[in-house]
């Protein structure tokens, strides 16, 4: 599935500015499982956005946004952490924006460790439904 259900003009892996990666994992989910339905839902939904963006005045599409194979990685949030820190890795060295979609709070790990590497002075701003600030769970 591709994101926004964009032609292939706009979505090609070797013209396109943005790489997505899905990341459906939800493996350290401790109540209300269904974080690995994300990234699916987000792409399903996104074919019904606006493409133009009428406060900017532009077509943002235009630039190419590829979306990416789902990073599936069963069992372990390490082994996942690793691979999602490897793939992003892989689509910076091509100097690509990439966007890391997933529902769980593990799965930004792997994102930020690869995006630091590149870009030592980064700020990670959080958007979340809730706080998650509990040093551990039970």
């Amino acid at each position: 599935m591709r994101y926004g259900d964009l032609p292939e003009e706009f979505s090609s892996r070797n013209q396109s500015a943005v790489a997505i990666v899905p990341v459906p994992y939800d493996e350290t989910s401790t109540w209300g499982k269904g974080a690995d339905k994300g990234p699916e839902a987000l792409l399903e939904a996104s074919a019904n956005m606006e493409l133009y963006d009428i406060e900017t005045g532009t077509e943002v599409y235009k630039a190419g946004i590829y979306t990416d194979v789902p990073v599936s990685i069963p069992g372990r949030p390490e082994l996942m952490i690793n691979a999602v820190e490897k793939r992003i890795n892989s689509w910076l060295k091509l100097d690509k924006f990439v966007v890391t979609i997933g529902g769980e709070h593990s799965v930004t790990i792997g994102s930020v460790r690869a995006h630091i590497k590149k870009f030592p002075d980064l700020s990670v701003l959080q958007l979340d439904a809730h706080a998650d600030l509990r040093p551990e769970y039970l």
